[in-house]
């Protein structure tokens, strides 16, 4: 669902460096919440290169995994305000497009205006 947003191949695995010069571009307008960090800095402060660097996980020996239904509702409402950052003027402007269009169609092509 992120990869529109960021040419990382798992933003949300929790292992990242960024070069303060990139961090100042956007910090101020991150909003980090749970473990999705990485993503939302490489997005809000617009990273342009991006290196994966593999790691190899193994099965937990301990404990068990914070992910739940919450997690993903609030993954999903990140992704969201991510979207808007990134892409807000582009879809505004597809909204007026669609809206010209329509009144458009309704006006010459149906006569109802």
């Amino acid at each position: 669902l992120a990869l529109p947003l960021t040419t990382c191949t798992d933003p949300m695995s929790g292992f990242f460096c960024i070069p303060k010069k990139t961090l100042a571009v956007g910090h101020a307008k991150c909003n980090p919440v749970g473990f999705k960090i990485g993503l939302e800095l490489m997005v809000r402060c617009r990273c342009k290169k991006v290196v994966d660097v593999p790691i190899t996980f193994r099965d937990r020996v301990a404990g068990e995994s914070k992910l739940s239904m919450k997690q993903n509702v609030l993954y999903l409402q990140q992704l969201v305000a991510l979207y808007l950052d990134m892409y807000l003027v582009p879809i505004v402007l597809l909204v007026l497009l669609a809206l010209y269009v329509l009144y458009y169609i309704a006006k010459e092509v149906l006569g109802l205006l």
